[in-house]
């Protein structure tokens, strides 16, 4: 597959992951993790993916400023935009398309839009997808998504609802769909015509930004100066004072909520199964790993008794299970995790909890 020089593929890494906690941290978030038996780190995978598809030129890394030595630690000569700060996804998928438009001043590329911090088992039959939705979105006005056909009723992801059918694997979008509740989610899989919204985007640079003005208006306003003072050569978006003031006004919301769930020229690609994850919680990350006889996964050094259907990981010390189910034990060295997969979703609110009570030294 030659490298497509009118495609750029924007990696959104400003997250934390705060389902991955106690491993990941605001000084080291999820997407910073080696969490399989490779060793690299999830933003590694992510770039090394789409390499052969756009070129290393063509990639850019989004992510807050605090965040831009690390990515150049496990990124080397990574071109960054830098946000001035976090607000969601759509202020930060805004600012991608504002920066390209800026740089390729004239033209009007291509935005493949994709999460740090996924996992993905087939490298090549993701590039397929890619490649489509790119080509969706070089020929027409649509904002375009990659659709994952589900395997199982999963309650974690969001949905996507095809509607008629268009070239290839493309697909009209009917409506999307939050995480469901798990007699939802089932009758999704027995009607068919689901798949689960994998939160990877392909449009023009002008499209998305055009949709923006009809549902993020105040948010398109501030996206054209910052373009234009980015046409200027501004250097770099941090330190410009004028863009930092306008994106701290942005509203902090979703590209979901904000643009996709309204739009009316939403495309997505039913893609070929490729082993995808959005490693979203500890659960969702044990699924990549064969499990014992009795269900167990243990990583690290740990003894486990007596127990099913757990999930050990350990990191300097011994973990010892004895007499339990179904829970997950997460060990960091500094922290110990222990929650029942039903409430492994709610382990955000460990860190909620830690910010309130000012415990910044483990969060």
């Amino acid at each position: 597959m030659a490298a497509q020089t009118d495609v750029m593929v924007m990696v959104l890494a400003g997250g934390q992951g705060s389902r991955f906690w106690p491993l990941s941290r605001a000084a080291l978030p999820k997407q910073f993790l080696s969490l399989g038996d490779s060793g690299e780190s999830l933003i590694q995978a992510t770039v090394r993916r789409v390499v052969p598809l756009v070129g290393q030129a063509n990639i850019r890394i989004v992510a807050n400023a605090q965040l831009e030595a690390l990515i150049h630690k496990h990124v080397p000569g990574a071109k960054v935009i830098c946000e001035p700060m976090a607000k969601n996804t759509a202020a930060c998928i805004g600012l991608a398309a504002a920066s390209a438009l800026a740089e390729h001043p004239g033209s009007d590329p291509v935005l493949i839009v994709l999460p740090a911090d996924h996992a993905i088992k087939d490298d090549q039959r993701l590039r397929s997808a890619l490649d489509e939705a790119a080509q969706r979105a070089r020929e027409s006005d649509m904002l375009v998504t990659i659709g994952i056909p589900p395997t199982h009723p999963h309650t974690g992801y969001g949905y996507i609802k095809k509607g008629k059918p268009l070239n290839g694997r493309s697909y009209s979008v009917e409506r999307f769909f939050e995480k469901p509740s798990l007699e939802r989610a089932q009758k999704y899989l027995e009607q068919g015509g689901y798949c689960w919204n994998s939160g990877m985007f392909a449009w023009r640079a002008s499209v998305i930004l055009e949709s923006f003005k009809s549902f993020l208006p105040p948010m398109a306003q501030g996206l054209a100066e910052i373009q234009a003072i980015l046409k200027q050569g501004a250097d770099g978006t941090p330190g410009n004072a004028r863009i930092a003031e306008i994106f701290s006004n942005f509203e902090a919301i979703s590209i979901d909520f904000g643009v996709l769930e309204h739009a009316k020229n939403c495309v997505v690609v039913d893609a070929e199964e490729f082993g995808w994850s959005d490693v979203g919680s500890w659960d969702q990350w044990a699924e990549s790993f064969q499990r014992d006889a009795e269900g167990n996964l243990v990583k690290g050094d740990a003894v486990v008794i007596d127990s099913r259907g757990c999930v050990i990981r350990s990191a300097n010390r011994l973990v010892a299970a004895v007499g339990l189910n179904d829970v997950i034990v997460i060990d960091a060295g500094d922290a110990v995790l222990v929650v029942s997969h039903e409430h492994v979703q709610d382990v955000r609110k460990v860190v909620e909890e830690l910010k309130r009570r000012g415990r910044a030294d483990l969060i």
